[in-house]
Parts: structure tokens; C-alpha cells; sequence
């Protein structure tokens, strides 16, 4: 699954993971530990995964873990972090842009700030027939709010539940959501493949 419109050039990732950019308070989403329970016992991929955070937290109730990032420093930072040894995460260092999975491979995917719509389609493949999905990621007026981000990374009102017709909507919510330090205007999705 190639991405064919490579967009504006992605930041460098791991620089920002180097310099502290993506520090935190190292808890789970707060929109994925309330929908957590949809995921028990599945195999769930976690694109993006970053620091391995939500990863770890899915794998210490019960999910069979996946986390696909690009970033080698962020993966290192995962190695190191103490949930992973204790719960099993497989780790695939790759690009998002071409998810390297089958179709129906995974029982929910899990998405957290990050935006590529063009792999919509192939996220919606890889899930099978009643497959979980939890994505939340910025809406444009994140930029109100804060520094300035890229627009092509931002949502417009109500797009995130365009980019997976079909799905069975469980919970969606566009606002802005308190985080520790940081008010992040997002757009929250949980969903299931029908």
C-alpha cells in the first residue's frame, strides 16, 4: 500500500524525539483509556506509536500489541521505557505512508496525532469485520490556539468521520480537550468496521 502523493516533507522525527519535543506526562489518551475494553483480547496496531505509551498501556490489558513508527530514536525511547519489557510489543520501524500488513490483519487500530488521509483507505483495510478504530489528531483551529502547525496535518470540522464511510460510529467528538499543560483542539473518532 504506497502512498503516491508524497505532500509537504515531514519534520524530522528524530531530532524532535532527540530534543524533547514530544515529552509528556507518559499516560495513556484519555479517549483511549475510556474505549480500552472495545480492544481486550484483540491484536491491535498502533500507528504512529511514538514513545510506545499507548502501546504498553493496551498490552498490560490483554491486547497483542503492534506499534509501527518511523522515528528510530522514538522506538529507542520505547525500548527504554519500563512498560514494554513487562508488556510485549512488537515493534515494526516503517513508514505509515505504506502500511506493511495484510488486509483484515488486526482486530483494532489506534491512531494519535498523526494525519496522512491518504492512507485512510489502507487503515480501513487492515482492519477486519468488526474491527475497533480510536483516532483523535488536531483540527485546523488547533492553530488558533497555539504555534503554528502545517495545515495539510490538520483536519477541517467534521472530516475525520469522511475519511471512514461505512463504519459504525460509536463515539465522535470535535472540541477542544484539557491535557496537562496544553489545550489540543482535536477531533476524536471510535469506530467499528462493518
Amino acid at each position: 500500500m504506497a502512498r503516491k502523493d508524497k505532500g509537504p516533507a515531514p519534520p524530522d522525527w528524530d531530532k524532535r524525539y532527540r530534543a524533547g519535543f514530544y515529552d509528556g506526562p507518559g499516560a495513556p489518551h484519555d479517549l483511549l483509556v475510556s474505549f480500552a475494553g472495545l480492544l481486550a483480547g484483540r491484536r491491535v496496531l498502533d500507528i504512529a506509536m511514538g514513545r510506545g505509551t499507548d502501546a504498553a498501556y493496551l498490552a498490560s490489558r490483554g491486547c497483542r500489541m503492534t506499534g509501527l513508527e518511523l522515528s528510530s530514536e522514538a522506538i529507542k525511547l520505547a525500548r527504554e521505557a519500563a512498560g514494554l519489557p513487562a508488556y510485549p510489543v512488537d515493534i515494526v520501524r516503517g513508514d505509515a505512508s505504506g502500511l506493511p500488513f495484510k488486509k483484515g490483519s488486526f482486530g483494532g487500530v489506534v491512531v494519535f496525532f498523526f494525519l496522512l488521509r491518504e492512507i485512510a483507505r489502507d487503515i480501513a483495510e487492515i482492519l477486519e469485520p468488526g474491527g475497533i478504530l480510536i483516532y483523535e489528531t488536531f483540527l485546523k483551529r488547533q492553530n488558533e490556539a497555539d504555534r503554528r502547525r502545517n495545515p495539510a496535518f490538520l483536519l477541517d470540522d467534521g472530516e475525520l468521520l469522511s475519511l471512514f464511510p461505512g463504519f459504525e460510529t460509536i463515539h465522535y467528538e470535535e472540541g477542544a480537550h484539557d491535557r496537562p499543560g496544553k489545550v489540543r483542539i482535536t477531533a476524536q473518532l471510535v469506530a467499528r468496521k462493518a
